[in-house]
């Protein structure tokens, strides 16, 4: 197999696509010493060198920050070596349009260059907005502020639902519906997200409290370092302390039969606090039952910690 086969296989696997072919020259070998592949080292790959001004950047990027110092490390390998994995783009009218690759088109403009390898690949606006994001989403240093900006985007430009978005991706909705609700967040707390003050874990733990609670406590955590296993303990007793101070405020004096108003008022209560629809079915005597709703194992397993204070998930910074 030739160098030049290897090199696309990765990229053709992301785009769902057979590799084409590959002719071997054995008269001509690869010139590993040119930073720039020519033409002609392309046409067998089925890859084309375009003119890096004529490529306009993604719309759909999901990436808001490239680290300078890896931009400059990247341009630095470009100035000695090939470009391993060829950017992908698609033509729109006489211009092209990045699909997948802009740090590396960033890197290739640093080091200079005037044209770079690329695959041109036939893409309608939805199928280019989801490669950007599956591409991102294997990236380790992607945020996941960027990661649930990218799905909020999605979603309102394609008017589809977390679970059709989930199934196109093919990845677990609870996966979508945590990052995006992690938008909810007071700019103060989004921004320590960001910086890397408190983890993705951190953050989902102060969803269910109020939004001065969520900055106090928030400032708590990047000045006591706190886990997110306190956290989570903490927000599980302040929400049973709220609970109950409300059940005790809310009995009435007709046989502690609660209102319409007042158990729909719980139930938000209860969504806002556990992040899925709850039911409350009153019975009579004051008795009754709570329904909590679950579409995943991984729901059900974070959930579980919620309710019972036992970290069941550990926290993974997206």
């Amino acid at each position: 197999m030739s160098k030049n086969r290897r090199l696309g296989k990765g990229l053709a696997d992301l785009l769902g696509q057979p590799q084409p072919p590959t002719k071997t020259d054995s008269k001509k070998p690869a010139n590993k010493a040119t930073p720039k592949p020519a033409k002609s080292s392309l046409a067998a790959t089925g890859f084309s060198s375009i003119e890096i001004d004529s490529i306009d950047e993604n719309p759909y990027q999901p990436r808001q920050h490239f680290d300078p110092t890896e931009l400059n490390a990247l341009a630095a390998s470009l100035q000695q070596h090939d470009l391993l994995q060829p950017i992908v783009v698609r033509q729109v009218g006489n211009r092209y349009q990045l699909i997948s690759g802009e740090r590396r088109l960033k890197a290739a403009t640093q080091a200079g260059w005037k044209s770079i390898p690329a695959r041109i690949r036939q893409a309608t606006d939805r199928e280019a907005a989801e490669l950007a994001i599956i591409e991102n989403l294997q990236r380790k240093d992607l945020g996941p502020l960027e990661k649930a900006t990218s799905f909020k985007q999605y979603l309102k430009q394609h008017k589809c639902t977390q679970a059709e978005l989930a199934k196109r991706l093919n990845v677990d909705r609870s996966t979508i519906s945590n990052l995006i609700r992690l938008l909810e967040l007071p700019e103060q707390v989004q921004d320590s997200l960001r910086n890397q003050l408190i983890t993705a874990g951190h953050a989902r733990a102060l969803l269910p409290l109020e939004p001065l609670e969520q900055i106090q406590l928030c400032e708590r955590i990047v000045r006591e370092s706190l886990s997110v296993r306190n956290i989570e303990q903490y927000v599980h007793r302040k929400l049973m302390d709220d609970q109950g101070g409300q059940s005790t405020k809310s009995k009435t004096n007709t046989k502690n039969k609660t209102s319409d108003a007042q158990i729909e008022m719980l139930e938000k209560q209860l969504k806002r606090a556990l992040g899925t629809r709850v039911k409350i079915v009153e019975r009579e005597k004051g008795t009754g039952k709570i329904v909590v709703d679950f579409s995943s194992s991984n729901e059900f397993s974070r959930l579980l910690s919620l309710l019972t204070g036992s970290s069941a998930q550990k926290d993974r910074a997206a």
